[in-house]
């Protein structure tokens, strides 16, 4: 623990006082050295469904804007949006899936909120400038400004989890961005924000975004992550948002629309402690495969389907956004997207 410290309280020293060689270079490699990150990932429920979500709060769009994920608010409404343009669902106004939603970034944010932080950056005015972050849960005590450059250096794992507190608004300088080193990936870094966000023009920023304050993405911004507010509204101007947990899910997306056979419906669905398969009268698809997957690809329920109608025990399924797919011999036959509402 003691090189970490010394090494810190060197590059603050170098911080406040930098010669020409170190220009404002706050490199958190050298603190971290020979350290491995052990932070867990934060658990996102529902929340990885989506690009942008409110709590309590409209989510709109004016230009053209591209989305990969899905959009939504429990309070109010979502609009502006082309759907040709969003890779995922629009949910104009409530619904159950929102407020399953809304509980879970709640969740989400607590988990941020209690984590302890490693350190403590000074200057937020000054955030940026080529800072170097490593993976460790770091905290800014007031209003922040990102300016030109921010790297975040996994260091070569591709698990590091990266935490940002700040306590008050971030606002991104026009231009600015977030590049990942080394491995790091846009679904493992969170920024907790208590106040408002705003990205503005040409901005380049990545990572999970969760504050309790108005969201604000001006024109042709390039969100490589998600947006997430329990209070406040989210507006968005001619940009981008993919959202890291889509591509997850992409091998599992519904293909029903590309085969005009239908061999099976699901219902009930939304469900609760069961729900039905069931194969149109003439399959031949009898003995293939049913499984379900979560968000995020991981299998949690698999049948063989014997017969046209088979009841499933879902009890053990949590609320949430799950997803089926009907295959033989590992060629996909038909898959689609199922809530349960427990």
């Amino acid at each position: 623990m003691k090189p970490i410290l010394i090494t810190f309280l060197t590059v603050i020293t170098l911080f406040f006082n930098p010669d020409s060689s170190f220009g404002h270079v706050y490199d958190m490699v050298n603190s971290a050295s020979g350290v491995e990150s052990s932070m867990m990932l934060p658990v996102m429920g529902l929340t990885s469904n989506y690009a942008l979500f409110s709590t309590n709060g409209s989510v709109t769009n004016s230009g053209i804007t591209f989305i990969t994920g899905d959009i939504g608010t429990n309070v109010g409404q979502a609009i502006g949006f082309n759907f040709l343009n969003v890779k995922g669902i629009i949910h104009p106004a409530q619904d159950i899936t929102t407020t399953m939603c809304k509980n879970d970034l709640l969740t989400l944010y607590n988990s941020l909120n209690l984590m302890v932080p490693t350190v403590e950056i000074p200057n937020p005015a000054q955030f940026g400038h080529n800072f170097i972050l490593t993976p460790l849960t770091y905290h800014l005590n007031a209003a922040t400004i990102l300016t030109d450059t921010l790297f975040i250096n996994a260091l070569g794992d591709p698990n590091a989890v990266f935490v940002i507190q700040i306590s008050g608004a971030l606002t991104t300088t026009a231009n600015s961005r977030v590049i990942l080193m080394n491995g790091a990936q846009s679904k493992n870094v969170f920024w907790k924000i208590d106040g408002a966000i705003t990205l503005n023009n040409n901005s380049i920023f990545r990572g999970v975004v969760v504050n309790n304050g108005a969201i604000v993405l001006k024109a042709s911004v390039l969100l490589d992550g998600a947006a997430f507010t329990t209070d406040g509204a989210i507006s968005v101007a001619s940009s981008s948002v993919i959202s890291p947990f889509a591509k997850l899910t992409a091998a599992i997306e519904n293909v029903e629309s590309q085969n005009p056979d239908i061999e099976l419906f699901v219902a009930l669905n939304p469900f609760g402690t069961f729900t039905t398969i069931n194969l149109k009268d003439d399959s031949k698809f009898i003995n293939c495969n049913f499984s379900i997957y979560n968000t995020v690809g991981v299998e949690v329920m698999s049948s063989i389907v014997t017969k046209q109608v088979i009841t499933l025990d879902t009890s053990m399924l949590h609320a949430g956004v799950y997803f089926y797919r009907l295959s033989d011999k590992n060629k996909i036959i038909q898959s689609g997207k199922l809530i349960s509402q427990k």
